[in-house]
């Protein structure tokens, strides 16, 4: 087993039960926070969310959360601040999570004026799977069964944040050599097909730096990436594409840039 690249950081599996599959316009009715602080102590959150709307029989028939579920939970606004100090800062994995919950997280957190947490490092296992090439449906039940790991009562939010958290366990121990990074270097890895710092080629920190971003956004030939965040060695119109919400944030007054960064930004859009 490769030496465990997280060791002494808070590792956290992420996952969302929702109404539906708009990441603009659904809402979140249960979410599940599993893994370890820094200390080596668990985490286990767990909890359903009233999303002041009413949920959809077709999406009830998939987690099996109804109306009468959530009559009695909190709303999103009475969760925001306990998923934020849980996340930020955190090495979080979830699956799919760069195209659907965390898009849709970040909705949530719009919706009531918040800015959403800023993890350290964020891991997608649906593309880690697509990186480590592993045979098959992608989907987190087949690749719990091929792992030789038990799923049960999918759909749930704790379960298959647990099984996300064993599926990316299960991959260190069959594929060392590809954990032999730090989580950093391994965000950047599955995202943009190489570690922070390419044996051929310059670190992000030897990319020139876009004035007015404090080192934020480096230009890397024609392409702007990011150097900071859940979408850092990561290029700047890809996240736009995927996640239009992000870049609007990265732009408003509350987003870390200057004008001069923001002018940059706009010009490449």
């Amino acid at each position: 087993m490769v030496d465990d690249p997280f060791s002494g950081r808070r590792v956290v599996a992420f996952d969302l039960e929702t109404t539906g599959l708009d990441v603009r316009k659904d809402r979140v009715v249960q979410y599940a926070l599993i893994g370890s602080d820094v200390d080596g102590s668990t985490i286990t959150v767990e909890s359903l969310v009233n999303p002041q709307q009413h949920i959809p029989s077709n999406s009830s028939a998939v987690h099996g959360i109804t109306d009468s579920d959530v009559s009695s939970a909190g709303t999103f606004m009475e969760h925001a601040s306990h998923i934020s100090e849980i996340l930020d800062g955190s090495v979080v994995i979830g699956h799919n999570i760069e195209r659907y919950d965390w898009r849709l997280l970040t909705s949530e957190y719009m919706r009531i004026g918040r800015l959403p947490p800023e993890p350290a490092v964020m891991i997608d296992t649906l593309r880690l799977a697509k990186r480590l090439r592993i045979p098959g449906r992608h989907d987190l039940g087949t690749l719990c069964r091929t792992a030789d790991i038990t799923l049960n009562n999918a759909h749930n939010a704790a379960a298959d944040a647990g099984a996300t958290l064993m599926l990316l366990w299960r991959w260190m121990s069959r594929h060392p050599r590809e954990f032999r990074r730090s989580p950093e270097e391994l965000q950047a890895w599955i995202s943009a097909g190489s570690g922070s710092q390419n044996a051929l080629g310059p670190s992000l920190d030897d990319l020139e730096a876009i004035p007015g971003s404090g080192g934020r956004l480096r230009r890397d030939g024609e392409r702007i990436v990011l150097a900071f965040g859940k979408h850092k060695a990561r290029d700047l119109l890809v996240i736009a594409n995927e996640e239009p919400g992000y870049i609007r944030w990265l732009c408003s007054p509350a987003g870390p840039l200057n004008q001069e960064a923001i002018d940059v930004v706009m010009g490449l859009l």
